[in-house]
C-alpha cells in the first residue's frame, strides 16, 4: 500500500445551523481555499495572435472588475464541508470562527483538521 500525504490550508468561511435529518441541531462548518481567477484562454491563428495580444489584458481588468470575483481577481474554492452535533461543538474549550486559517491532513485514510 502507498503511503500518500496530503495538506491544504483552508479559511473557515461559514458556520451556521442547520437541522439534521432527525430534527436536531448541527453545526456546519465550511472550508475554502482562495485562488487566483485565470486568465481568459485565446485561441491563435494567424492575424488574430496580433488582436488577442492587444484584447487580453482588457478583458482581464474587464472580468477582475465583475464585483462576483472582486478587485483583487480571486475566487473561493469549496474544500471541506464538516458536520458537528450540538455536543460536539459546545466541547470545544476555543471555538472557530469565520476568517481563522486550518490545516487539512490527509494521510492513510485518516483525516486531520487543526488550526
Amino acid at each position: 500500500m502507498i503511503n500518500i500525504l496530503i495538506k491544504f490550508r483552508a479559511t473557515i468561511s461559514n458556520i451556521s445551523i442547520i437541522d439534521n435529518p432527525w430534527g436536531e441541531k448541527a453545526v456546519r462548518i465550511d472550508l475554502t481555499e482562495e485562488r487566483e481567477l485565470p486568465g481568459p484562454v485565446v485561441a491563435q491563428r494567424g492575424q488574430q495572435n496580433e488582436i488577442s495580444r492587444e484584447i487580453v489584458p482588457i478583458l482581464s481588468q474587464v472580468i477582475r472588475s465583475i464585483p462576483v470575483f472582486g478587485a483583487t481577481g480571486k475566487v473561493r474554492v469549496p474544500r471541506l464541508t464538516i458536520y458537528l452535533t450540538e455536543d460536539e461543538w459546545e466541547k470545544f474549550i476555543e471555538k472557530p470562527s469565520i476568517g481563522d486559517v486550518i490545516e487539512v491532513e490527509i494521510d492513510s485514510g485518516k483525516v486531520k483538521v487543526k488550526k
